[in-house]
């Protein structure tokens, strides 16, 4: 045939053993998925719960003219108890079996508590009054919707298998909060007699209260979001919600409810409130740990054995926790600044830490010092003639001198070499510069200098003076 391609048996057996190999990967990456397929629908009930309440608010508000209408009102009330019941039960399942991760893709609520057991049973009887009460109050059939819903291939199906067999755990709230939709929009629908509708709130920002307080737009890790509103007369009126998930105030007086969130993870958070009737929206992120560093007020050009500030910003410091370290500077930090002292020249890092863990890290480059400079230097630490200097040092307090010579030239032009294996003057150069005639030079030179860390050698600069 011409549209057909002829396969060889061994090719057909390749072929075969591939299409194996691929469906047992994809059943091995299904097992080993921790139920991230199914965390969305957590995220979505808070919205679902949010519609449904807006509705259920609607239907308490209705005012019943006729007796039909009073008896949608406590029929949709009845069933709608029924299944909030069923809520709390899955809540409280959830909570004793810490429903989450893998637990969340199995079926054990579904199979063994709805399909199987007397709470199924329940469920399916209150949908059932519920359909049969509405159809013969308003004349509209909800059973392909509640009862005997139909797949894509027009097939009907009973409605507690439909929905719950081999249903996971990470789903049952959503499909409970699908009934509860259904029951609110058809009975407002029939009761208003147009579709329910959605007043779109007006969403305020939170830099439009009038409040002396502000709220952070930003948070070090580890760093508590805290806030308070004054107190509403109305019981429940105050609301406020963090990433879809309501925050319950912390303390609560005649005045003011005082409210704080401690965040998990790093990232962005929304913080959304309901306060004196208007909804209030707010966004903060919690920073990453890490170095943030105030270019402004820092420097970076680094030098051996020189002392460099660095300004960083404590919004992104776990402080104080925090700690940093480096294996080729010293280094201190103290309010924000952090100093250090390159030991090497070259490149090298400094690492910020917490509990020995690294959170972040930087490199920097420190230029070399060929000739470091020294001085002649009195009991009293200052620079002075050398009559009355005791010792040579360095400049940079970083360096140590180790040992020199004195070449003494005398006006006569001879020459006397004297070595010194300290940084002091010792008895012997103090006599020999005591008794040198007026017009002698001295050179301090082949001056050896060692740093703080104990192995970096360089030279010092010579020092000449004359008698």
């Amino acid at each position: 045939m011409a549209n057909t391609i002829k396969i060889s048996k061994s090719k057909n057996l390749i072929f075969k053993k591939l299409s194996f190999l691929y469906l047992v990967f994809i059943l091995f990456l299904f097992l080993s998925s921790p139920g991230k397929f199914v965390e969305h629908y957590s995220h979505l009930v808070p919205a679902q719960d949010e519609l449904n309440e807006n509705l259920r608010q609607q239907l308490e508000n209705f005012e019943a003219l006729s007796d039909e209408h009073q008896q949608i009102k406590s029929l949709s009330n009845e069933t709608l108890q029924d299944i909030e019941a069923l809520q709390l039960d899955y809540q409280r399942f959830s909570e004793s079996e810490k429903v989450s991760g893998e637990k969340l893709k199995e079926s054990h609520f579904a199979n063994d508590l709805l399909v199987k057991a007397q709470a199924g049973q329940d469920l399916k009887q209150s949908l059932e009054r519920f359909v049969k009460g509405f159809k013969d109050l308003s004349g509209i059939d909800l059973s392909p919707k509640l009862l005997s819903p139909v797949d894509f291939s027009d097939q009907k199906h009973d409605a507690l298998d439909f929905f719950f067999q081999d249903t996971p755990n990470g789903v049952i709230l959503s499909i409970l909060q699908h009934f509860r939709t259904t029951i609110l929009v058809h009975s407002l629908q029939f009761l208003k007699g147009v579709g329910p509708s959605l007043n779109k709130p007006n969403i305020l920002s939170t830099d439009q209260l009038d409040l002396i307080q502000n709220f952070k737009k930003s948070l070090a890790p580890g760093e508590k979001l805290l806030f308070k509103l004054k107190s509403e007369e109305q019981a429940n009126a105050l609301k406020a919600w963090i990433n879809g998930e309501e925050l319950n105030p912390s303390a609560q007086d005649s005045s003011f409810a005082y409210y704080e969130y401690l965040p998990e993870t790093t990232g962005y958070y929304t913080l959304d409130f309901l306060y004196q009737g208007r909804q209030y929206h707010h966004n903060f992120k919690v920073n990453k740990p890490g170095f943030k560093i105030e270019k402004d007020r820092s420097t970076f050009i680094a030098q051996v054995g020189e002392k460099q500030s660095i300004t960083l910003n404590t919004n992104y410091l776990p402080f104080p926790e925090v700690n940093f370290n480096s294996e080729h500077a010293d280094l201190s930090y103290e309010n924000g600044i952090l100093e250090l002292t390159p030991y090497h020249a070259g490149a090298f890092t400094i690492y910020m830490e917490k509990a020995g863990e690294v959170l972040d890290s930087i490199s920097l480059y420190a230029k070399d010092v060929n000739i470091v400079d020294v001085a002649l230097m009195d009991i009293a630490g200052k620079e002075n003639v050398i009559r009355e200097s005791i010792r040579l040092e360095a400049i940079n307090p970083f360096w140590q001198v180790v040992n020199f010579k004195l070449k003494i030239t005398y006006p006569n032009g001879k020459q006397r070499i004297l070595h010194n294996a300290t940084r002091f003057l010792g008895p012997d150069l103090k006599e020999s510069i005591e008794r040198a005639p007026e017009g002698s030079l001295f050179a301090f030179q082949g001056i050896k200098v060692i740093g703080k860390n104990g192995h970096s050698y360089r030279d010092g600069r010579t020092i000449i003076s004359r008698k």
